[in-house]
């Protein structure tokens, strides 16, 4: 099955690489690319470390319920596991950030593990929302807008189900004991132990409030993504509108790059934003060379800032692969 995975995510990379180089003249590539104001540039890399750190704000409220945790080590844990996306197959650092705030704070792995999906769920929210913006803006092929739909209606269900769970917490974990007791040995109550760490990690959509303010941060983290693009825009004078571009790129890169794909968002990252200034009539060169900056700037921010974070938690490149390893084989 994991063969079968990666031969998948190479072909998605190959293929979304074909897709957004086809056809391409790099000398008119080189020519966008030698045009680059460098000021906005270093703006979008500074603006891409305050992204992670509004992150690792949203992510103490998440965890909240399991225990009070500071932002340096959620921070931290936050870099290092978009660093492993970037360096490791198979979204890797989807899975080693809970494990790092597992191992660093009394938080349980699997309250992290919940907290991480909530996170997700909140994310895929906010790029349903900004769908909707630019669908306003630009036509939006209709395969698109209503796939977006189905996503919602997913979400909102997840949400609703979710929400019923935790107001019923003590049921649910007392049946599931019951159901989980009649495991031989101490296999079942070890498991329940597990997914009653996991309801509460659940528990970050606890009351109305604290979604509310989780709806803030992710406005705000992915507000301040579509200012990323929107620097970019600004560094190669790319002829289309501003915040109506901005936002698109957002939606559809982040569409391209949560499928299956080699490490580094390589193809993916480039369809995305050649598929997205496309709708504003940007020449493909303009996109291509748009695309190469950005996903630099967001590949050296990521891994710099990440490897920093890793070192100086007494950990290295050996270990990160060990932690995912070890997580995958189901080790604490």
């Amino acid at each position: 099955m994991k063969t079968l995975r990666i031969a998948v995510a190479l072909a998605v990379t190959g293929g979304c690489l074909y897709l957004a180089l086809r056809g391409a003249k790099w000398a008119e590539i080189l020519a966008v690319l030698g045009r680059t104001h460098y000021g906005w540039v270093a703006l979008m890399a500074v603006i891409s470390v305050v992204v992670l750190y509004i992150r690792a704000l949203r992510w103490r409220v998440l965890l909240e319920p399991a225990g009070h945790v500071a932002v340096r080590p959620l921070f931290s844990a936050t870099a290092v596991g978009f660093m492993a996306n970037m360096l490791l197959p198979l979204r890797a650092g989807e899975v080693i950030r809970p494990v790092l705030v597992g191992r660093q704070t009394t938080i349980s792995t699997s309250a992290a593990v919940a907290s991480v999906v909530l996170e997700r769920l909140f994310d895929m929210l906010l790029l349903f929302c900004f769908l909707l913006v630019i669908s306003v803006a630009v036509p939006v092929p209709p395969a698109m807008e209503r796939a977006s739909y189905v996503v919602a209606g997913m979400i909102a269900v997840l949400l609703v189900g979710l929400v019923a769970l935790l107001r019923y917490r003590g049921r649910a974990v007392a049946a599931l004991r019951r159901v989980l007791g009649r495991l031989p040995g101490s296999v079942g109550s070890r498991v329940a132990d597990v997914l009653e760490d996991f309801v509460t990690g659940l528990s970050g959509i606890k009351d109305a409030r604290t979604v509310g303010v989780l709806f803030l941060y992710s406005l705000a983290v992915w507000a301040v993504i579509a200012f990323t693009f929107s620097c970019g825009l600004l560094a190669l004078d790319v002829g289309a509108p501003l915040a109506a571009a901005s936002v698109s790129l957002v939606v559809v890169v982040a569409a391209f790059v949560s499928l299956p794909q080699a490490p580094g968002y390589v193809g993916t990252w480039q369809a995305g934003c050649v598929w997205a200034l496309g709708f504003y009539g940007v020449p493909r060169e303009e996109a291509i060379g748009f695309s190469l900056v950005t996903h630099v700037i967001q590949l050296l921010v990521v891994v710099v800032l990440g490897a920093t974070c890793l070192a100086a938690d007494g950990l290295g490149l050996g270990d990160l692969i060990a932690l995912a390893r070890g997580r995958r084989r189901g080790k604490p």
